[in-house]
């Protein structure tokens, strides 16, 4: 069964080094405006901060989205930490905000890495966290006879309906099946509607396990 893990909320972690000050924001985001809605709510929030570096990561396996900006560091010593913080964490659906506040002293390349790094890495322990899985969802077109087998087989499996709507032709059943067993489940489904049934994926999304 293919999962990720994301985050269940939103948390902010603040820590003090050398004189500056580093504030972690974390939030679950889906899509790439989500992405961006969160981080210009932290720039609004932060206008007057020296620097609001930033990384995200979204999606999984062949369909992951990823990126991190520097926002005026020197280029690769504060979003990639972020972003890898965000990987080292094993998230997904995740963005990381780093803001900055300059105290006067340079922490030079390794010195920021490690800041923006560490404060992505402890933000990110303290947010709680939910699994998803991969399912499909999937409609079953039927004749009217052969809805009651349908039902009664899918209520035995525990396999819940969504809902059932009717047309002219027949039932059409909405329900979630993680999508390996689909095809494992597709002879039965064509035994007890005698060959009559047309089964369909509508979609493969996350959703909360």
């Amino acid at each position: 069964m293919e999962k990720i893990t994301c985050p269940a909320g939103k948390i902010r972690f603040q820590q003090k080094i050398k004189g500056s000050k580093f504030i972690g924001s974390v939030a679950p985001a889906y899509s790439l405006e989500e992405v961006e809605d969160f981080r210009e709510k932290i720039k609004k929030e932060f206008w007057d901060a020296t620097h609001n570096v930033f990384a995200y990561v979204i999606g999984m396996g062949e369909n992951i989205e990823e990126k991190s900006y520097d926002d005026g560091e020197p280029s690769g010593s504060s979003g990639p930490p972020v972003l890898q913080a965000i990987k080292g964490a094993n998230l997904s659906n995740t963005i990381v905000v780093v803001t900055r506040y300059f105290g006067g002293t340079k922490l030079g390349i390794g010195g920021l890495i490690r800041a923006y790094g560490d404060t992505a890495a402890r933000s990110l322990e303290l947010v709680p966290r939910k699994e998803l899985k991969l399912m499909a969802h999937v409609v079953l077109k039927i004749p009217y006879e052969f809805i009651g087998n349908i039902t009664g087989f899918l209520e035995k499996e525990g396999i819940g309906i969504e809902t059932i709507d009717y047309d002219n032709n027949g039932g059409l059943i909405f329900f979630w099946l993680e999508p390996a067993l689909v095809q494992q489940i597709k002879p039965k489904f064509q035994e007890l509607g005698r060959g009559e049934c047309r089964l369909e994926i509508l979609k493969n999304v996350y959703r909360a396990c």
